[in-house]
């Protein structure tokens, strides 16, 4: 069996619970900036367990009122390129999106990409189940969720029904579960990831014209699968896509960079996680994510987090 981690505020000072939250939320989930909702510190609480699923983990989450937003800074700056995917249990918690506020109680459903900005407000005593899926499993089992978003999902919608009963199922069996039973579980868990996938059925045929926002799904797909490439860059992406480079930057405006920073600092992302996880070594990794030398990969790593690859991998042994 594998252990299950446990974080909660009961053994934390009074003083010390609303830091300790902010350094809990960002281990577990994703980093966010935190506000207090017109409570005193002390009077906060929260509670989160953490199991691992595969390649996924789960998290049950107990926490009192506050606000959290997430800005752009606080994106290109993530080493976790993940997907999470929310069900509320009790409470209410309302979320900013493009069109107002939505809010969401017991039975509802979201999607946060790790790569979004937003603000979130937990409005009452809130308990929720959150499955973590990483990017590169999430590109396989919902394709056409790329780029930048927070979306709502439908409690009538049967699959998302079906997703909530087998993790809430699982939120009480993981911590017994063998590994060989854990492996098993998060496969069926992919496959129930699939249906929420919002492409819609057809004979696979490429549209003669695309909309901003379609061309820009297509173009964040396709950075991703082929990060490998040292040449991937603006022409190439825009050559696949049969549009003018021109084009491309205008679908992809609003990333808060430049598209080469973009691919960039997702190849970054992908290399930090596999210098923090993995044992291959740092020249082995920088080829595999599209780095032209060891040098040059050195040097952008340095720039974006404060210390060559090498020390990473030496502090986390």
């Amino acid at each position: 069996m594998e252990p299950e981690r446990h974080w909660s505020m009961a053994e934390i000072p009074l003083r010390d619970r609303f830091g300790a939250w902010c350094e809990i939320l960002s281990t577990t989930h994703l980093a966010f900036a935190i506000d207090m909702v017109e409570r005193p510190h002390q009077d906060f609480a929260a509670d989160v367990r953490e199991n691992r699923l595969g390649a996924m983990s789960l998290l049950r989450t107990s926490v009192f009122p506050h606000r959290g937003r997430r800005t752009r800074r606080q994106v290109t700056r993530n080493t976790r390129d993940v997907i999470g995917l929310h069900f509320i249990e009790s409470g209410r918690q309302a979320i900013d999106l493009d069109d107002g506020r939505v809010v969401l109680g017991p039975g509802d459903a979201m999607i946060w990409d790790g790569a979004a900005t937003g603000y979130y407000e937990i409005l009452e005593p809130l308990t929720k189940t959150t499955l973590i899926v990483p990017r590169s499993l999430a590109a396989t089992a919902l394709p056409s969720y790329r780029g930048s978003f927070v979306q709502t999902l439908s409690r009538d919608h049967a699959p998302t029904r079906s997703l909530i009963q087998v993790l809430s199922m699982l939120n009480e069996q993981l911590p017994e579960m063998s590994h060989g039973a854990r492996e098993a579980s998060a496969l069926l868990v992919t496959e129930l990831l699939k249906p929420l996938d919002r492409r819609q059925g057809g004979d696979g045929a490429e549209p003669a014209r695309w909309s901003s926002l379609e061309l820009r799904e297509r173009v964040l797909d396709y950075i991703d699968v082929n990060l490998h490439d040292p040449k991937l860059t603006p022409s190439v992406i825009a050559a696949a896509h049969a549009v003018s480079v021109r084009t491309v930057y205008s679908a992809v405006n609003g990333l808060g960079m430049t598209l080469g920073g973009y691919i960039r600092h997702r190849r970054l992302a992908r290399s930090y996680d596999e210098l923090l996880f993995g044992a291959d070594p740092v020249n082995v990794v920088a080829r595999r994510w599209g780095f032209a030398s060891p040098a040059h990969f050195s040097r952008v790593f340095q720039d974006r987090y404060g210390m060559p690859p090498s020390r990473l991998r030496q502090q986390h042994g």
